[in-house]
């Protein structure tokens, strides 16, 4: 199952967050970086201290002080080389593999890739559709899909049908 949540990223308790992430752990949003300081002190410079991520690679990690399980990060883009389609749709299809080799049954996903001279909210949530639905199945696993804004809650509702 799929449904669009307006709420906080920081606030979602299903078993894992999705955090888009520069591949130096950089958060790629205002969102982004609401979560990392909800999850504590120390808890990012604990990931980062992993070393930097391949664009397009996922990597699951504790939650700090969310109200979730883990929190799968997707090296969505760098300094060098941001955001784009392809790295997207490769770090997207990573982040659903981490999360079955977790055995995880509830999701929530920021819109990815809609920032400043990114993807429009219509064009993210079409990018995204078929990958989540493929993992979600047919409802043996929940995916929440957080919007935060007009555009994007509008354009969350439009693709996966909601009201």
């Amino acid at each position: 199952m799929i449904s669009v949540w307006a709420g906080r990223l920081a606030a979602a308790s299903t078993e894992a967050v999705l955090r888009p992430t520069r591949s130096d752990w950089t958060p790629m949003s205002p969102a982004v970086r609401d979560l990392d300081v909800a999850a504590g002190t120390g808890w990012l410079e604990t990931c980062a201290a992993q070393g930097d991520l391949p664009v397009g690679s996922a990597v699951v990690t504790g939650s700090g002080d969310l109200p979730c399980d883990v929190v799968i990060h997707l090296a969505v883009g760098s300094r060098q080389e941001p955001a784009a389609t392809r790295s997207l749709t490769s770090a997207l299809r990573n982040a659903l593999r981490r999360a079955s080799e977790w055995d995880l049954a509830s999701l929530t996903v920021p819109i990815l890739g809609t920032g400043p001279g990114g993807l429009e909210p219509r064009e993210a949530c079409a990018l995204m559709a078929p990958l989540l639905a493929g993992w979600a199945g047919k409802g043996e696993r929940e995916v929440r899909v957080a919007s935060r804004g007009d555009a994007e809650i509008e354009a969350a509702r439009a693709t996966w049908k909601e009201s």
